[in-house]
């Protein structure tokens, strides 16, 4: 199946967020709240060749509790209809799109009018994706707990409410 398949297959937001536990709700809510989003950032969507956003992700996903409302808001806002592929059900799809090798998620494929991608963005913005990796070592030779790192990227979330996830997308549409 190609993306546009898996895009008219996948899961409207509201359906992806019927999975969701009560807390996942909430902190869904709270990101979408707290999203920095302004007019113009919607209007650079809004001019772009984007038409249909597919996000592959889990609801176990941490990184995605804090992105996926930023990424649905963002879009939405532009009129730009957001499905979900679940990459556990999925692994054709997130097998297209991997990450250094690795599944990880959540991943934001936008498509334009002839629905061919022309942007893949994700798995989180650069400075989250530094906190991790400067901290890879460590957490492989047992000097930091892994809840430690991910404490650090739920605070870096916390701080940025979504400037930076935004910024990276309008960008990379600005480019596409």
């Amino acid at each position: 199946m190609n993306v546009l398949g898996y895009f008219q297959a996948g899961l409207t937001v509201r359906e992806y967020e019927a999975l969701l536990s009560e807390d996942q709700v909430k902190l869904h809510g709270l990101h979408k709240r707290r999203a920095a989003i302004t007019p113009e950032d919607v209007a650079s969507i809004e001019a772009s060749e984007a038409r249909r956003v597919l996000v592959i992700t889990e609801p176990w996903c941490g990184d995605s509790l804090a992105i996926f409302p930023v990424v649905s808001e963002l879009f939405g806002r532009a009129g730009v209809e957001v499905r979900v592929a679940q990459r556990d059900l999925n692994p054709a799809l997130i097998d297209q799109f991997l990450t250094n090798g690795g599944r990880a998620i959540p991943i934001a494929i936008v498509l334009n009018e002839s629905n061919a991608p022309i942007l893949r963005w994700g798995p989180r913005p650069a400075p989250a994706q530094e906190i991790v990796t400067s901290h890879k070592e460590d957490v492989a030779a047992g000097r930091i707990e892994r809840a430690e790192v991910h404490k650090k990227v739920r605070a870096f979330y916390s701080s940025d409410v979504g400037k930076t996830i935004v910024a990276e997308l309008v960008s990379g549409l600005a480019d596409a």
